[in-house]
């Protein structure tokens, strides 16, 4: 009997040991050159992020193995995937920031930051309004219902829901894998339009897919009547890269197939977080196909997944739809570089704020402490007359002088010293001297240290205002300067893709700055340009605000804004009337 447990335990160390030798030493294989071209041809006829320019990239960047362009299609594939992207998780959050800064430095700043939402609504966002404005946001509002009951609830209870019967789907992947999400695609009679709706990150193999963040090349092919008009180059996020090109070659030919029997319908791809990732670049190979080039993306809480030009050529197609402080559509590699510095420098300061209140404190503590001593030795002396070289009051001068520079009238304590005592109420007027002499030394080191560090502080913010200043008049406008942002560590800085409409929440208009308004927010909906996304707003709620209920909630109360404006315009304009 202990012969065989022994041999049991033997068996599952070598089981483990072999487990981790393939988790750390396996690469996925490139594909073989026919499979390659096939699933090429099957993805895109003209080449979607084509595989030269893979090819470009892999040669340029020898050092470094390239990141798959495609799902993993081996057990070993998924292992060495999975375990890279672990590592390269680890070293862009715990690795670099440290538990002390994920812990305190980025709570410190968000409080020394406040909210920023308003920001949102600032004079390049242009604010939505209208009927026009009530029946979008209405519209969004009901697809995102439907996304969410894919996503969250059983697929019986997405059907009651759509009103779908089982003959309308056409095709459901229920089970998601590593670069392979869960999706559907159903026949909405109703709506006439084929729906494709993408699950996000819930399980463990959808956040490794949202997690595989490298850069890969991506170029989109733009087309006009059948013929190629343009071609936007570009780098978008690595699983969803994968991701959206798995699903296109399951839903081309399920598509091909239903357009021809129902030609008038259109294509909508909807999807939430991951899902909207995904969506919005298998938009991009959808369009790249003639019988589908009217296809369009609703993309709800949208990741960062693309570069400045590809997100661009898709503001036509793709709508995506922010809520409040919602920080995924501007989390990335670049931005989260730069809160790391923004969080060190506010750390810095922090630290020479205290740094200075200490040094205060303990230069007054010094002070205090050496004129109480001085002027106990008077108090208890038994002479009437202190010579000059006096062992009471001489090593004290000598001491304080090492530690503390003196005051600018320091040299009447010298004189009080050297004066004869004769009595008490000499006694007693040189002890009021030195506590002046103290009072005056502590104001005067006060105001020095004051006006050394606001000196030091506008010195500072001037520099900075003049480096801003020198660098909009050699790049010009705001925008052209992020159109190609590349941090110091040679990573691209990816945006949220298409048209974006942010719902900001705002203070009523007729609230003063001590009332607290946020039960009574008014939710005011603007398209906001894209560069306002390169940059982490830091906010209490912004992992709250990214799921579907509070996005659903903000909808909700963003119609009732908009139709009580409405109703307010209609009857100003029957009063004019």
């Amino acid at each position: 009997m202990p012969a065989a447990v022994a041999a049991a335990a033997a068996a599952a160390a070598s089981g483990g040991a072999l487990l981790l030798y393939l988790l750390l030493t396996c690469r996925p294989q490139p594909a073989p050159e026919a499979e390659r071209g096939r699933e090429e041809d099957e993805t895109s006829p003209l080449l979607s992020g084509s595989g030269a320019a893979r090819g470009r990239g892999a040669e340029s960047d020898r050092e470094e193995e390239p990141w798959p362009h495609r799902e993993p299609v081996t057990c070993c594939e998924a292992a060495a995937v999975a375990v890279r992207t672990a590592r390269r998780t680890w070293e862009l959050t715990v690795g670099r920031w440290g538990l002390h800064g994920l812990a305190f430095g980025i709570r410190r700043h968000m409080k020394r930051q406040g909210n920023l939402q308003h920001e949102y609504s600032g004079n390049d966002c242009r604010q939505l309004r209208g009927h026009q404005a009530h029946a979008e946001v209405s519209s969004l509002l009901e697809y995102l219902k439907l996304c969410m009951f894919f996503s969250k609830k059983s697929f019986s209870a997405f059907l009651k829901f759509g009103g779908y019967k089982q003959e309308d789907i056409l095709i459901h992947k229920a089970r998601s894998r590593l670069m392979q999400p869960s999706f559907a695609l159903v026949c909405d009679k109703r709506t006439k339009c084929f729906l494709l709706f993408i699950r996000g990150a819930i399980s463990t193999k959808e956040r490794l897919t949202a997690a595989t963040a490298a850069e890969v090349p991506f170029h989109h092919i733009i087309l006009s009547e059948g013929q190629i008009s343009n071609v936007v180059l570009g780098y978008a996020h690595c699983g969803m890269l994968a991701g959206a090109r798995w699903i296109a070659r399951l839903t081309i030919p399920h598509l091909r197939n239903k357009i021809q029997e129902f030609p008038g319908y259109q294509i909508k791809v909807i999807g939430h977080s991951m899902g909207a990732g995904i969506g919005a670049i298998l938009t991009y190979i959808l369009r790249e196909h003639y019988e589908f080039s009217s296809c369009s993306c609703l993309a709800f809480a949208p990741p960062a997944c693309m570069t400045w030009e590809l997100a661009e050529s898709g503001k036509e197609f793709i709508t995506s739809l922010v809520n409040r402080n919602d920080v995924v559509p501007s989390f990335s590699k670049v931005s989260t570089e730069s809160l790391r510095s923004e969080v060190l420098v506010s750390s810095k300061l922090d630290d020479v704020q205290d740094h200075f209140h200490h040094g205060l404190f303990s230069s007054i503590s010094q002070r205090v402490a050496f004129f109480r001593s001085h002027m106990l030795s008077i108090s208890h002396s038994t002479g009437k007359i202190t010579d000059h070289d006096s062992s009471i009051s001489e090593p004290l001068l000598k001491d304080s002088a090492d530690r503390i520079q003196p005051p600018a009238n320091a040299h009447s304590i010298d004189r009080s010293r050297q004066q004869v005592v004769t009595s008490e109420e000499r006694v007693t007027l040189v002890n009021s001297e030195d506590v002046t002499c103290v009072m005056s030394a502590v104001s005067g080191f006060t105001s020095q240290e004051d006006s050394d560090s606001t000196g030091a502080l506008d010195t500072q913010q001037s520099s900075t205002t003049t480096n801003e200043g020198e660098a909009l008049n050699q790049n010009g406008t705001r925008n052209d300067k992020q159109k190609e942002p590349i941090s110091a560590s040679g990573s691209r800085q990816f945006f949220p893709p298409g048209r974006i409409i942010h719902m900001v929440g705002q203070p009523p208009p007729d609230s003063t700055p001590d009332e607290g308004t946020i039960n009574n927010e008014v939710i005011g909906i603007y398209e906001t340009p894209r560069d306002l996304y390169c940059k982490i707003r830091l906010a209490p709620n912004m992992i709250k605000e990214h799921y579907m209920p509070s996005y659903i909630s903000t909808m909700e109360s963003s119609l009732e804004q908009l139709q009580k404006d409405d109703d307010n315009s209609v009857c100003a304009a029957s009063n004019d009337l």
